[in-house]
């Protein structure tokens, strides 16, 4: 399963050329699973300016694979330890909500598509998390 972040969903929608919007594309005409989470979905629709255009990506999102937390506040908890990791190893995770859908993936098994440098340095602390080639 691939779970796709809203950084690559920012630029597909926006008809950007990126190596991960060609991967996903490459995904997608291969008709493999992907997933989003509740807040890959917050984040894309916050950002969309139009709100006929959010209503057609809300009704799309919606028709998608959804994953939630897999152990409600104990994936929280191990995010949260994610985010420490990172930091005693001198790494600083610009964003809390990168560190919760990076332990989600991990948690899935899922392959984390992302146009993030975050997920790169979270990838080196955390070996279970998967990323694209």
């Amino acid at each position: 399963m691939l779970l796709v972040d809203s950084s690559v969903w920012i630029d597909f929608l926006a008809g950007r050329t990126t190596r991960a919007v060609e991967y996903f594309q490459e995904k997608l005409e291969a008709r493999e699973t992907f997933a989003l989470t509740a807040l890959i979905y917050l984040e894309v629709l916050q950002g969309v300016r139009e709100s006929d255009k959010a209503k057609k990506i809300s009704s799309y999102f919606c028709r998608q694979l959804i994953l939630t937390p897999r152990h409600d506040l104990q994936t929280y908890d191990a995010a949260a330890n994610l985010y420490r990791r990172c930091r005693a190893a001198g790494i600083t995770v610009r964003s809390t909500i990168d560190c919760l859908i990076a332990q989600m993936a991990v948690e899935y098994g899922a392959v984390l598509l992302h146009s993030d440098r975050d997920y790169e340095h979270i990838a080196r602390v955390e070996p279970k998390l998967k990323l694209p080639p």
